[in-house]
């Protein structure tokens, strides 16, 4: 008697594994990533509800979640591209460009005269030019010459930083702009 049982209840169990297994199978036929995922959520919610015995109502399932997935993923696209046109705001749509739009009028070199230049107690350089811009050294080079007649330049480097130079001397100091 409970051989008969037990042969029963694994054939009920064999006959849901099959219809699980069919569902999976169409499942994994969908091509649309989105459709796809949610027809797998969809099996597994209902994994955890009642067991299903007939192979035909697993099918009749496992197209109502195909055509609830399609739905779905047809809602989230369309969200997703209202998400895209709502980004009309001028600052938004600048974010990360500020540099780049202003570099069509602006000099790669400068050729200056220092009006007077001194060490902070870091032994980092702050040097003020004659037109009345002050800039400091932020790079931890710890010589560079000075020659009173020679020509000195600020020009830009990669990334919006600028080298301080001298016009005979491969020597550079990279410095930031702070007046």
């Amino acid at each position: 008697m409970y051989r008969k049982l037990l042969g029963a209840t694994l054939f009920i169990i064999a006959g849901a594994a099959g219809a699980q297994q069919e569902t999976m199978k169409e499942c994994s036929a969908i091509e649309d990533s989105l459709e796809r995922l949610v027809c797998y959520d969809n099996l597994a919610k209902r994994q955890q509800g009642e067991p299903q015995d007939e192979k035909a109502k697993g099918r009749a399932k496992a197209e109502e979640m195909k055509a609830r997935g399609q739905s779905k993923a047809e809602e989230m696209k369309a969200k997703a591209k209202q998400r895209g046109k709502r980004s009309d705001n001028a600052a938004e749509q600048n974010f990360g460009m500020e540099h780049k739009g202003s570099q069509n009028n602006t000099l790669e070199r400068l050729e200056v005269e220092v009006a007077s230049k001194k060490q902070d107690p870091y032994k980092k350089w702050q040097i003020e030019l004659t037109n009345g811009q002050v800039w400091k050294q932020i790079d931890s080079r710890g010589y560079f010459s000075w020659d009173d007649d020679d020509t000195y330049y600020i020009e830009r480097g990669a990334l919006n930083s600028f080298f301080f130079g001298r016009e005979d001397s491969n020597r550079r100091l990279r410095v930031q702009r702070i007046k």
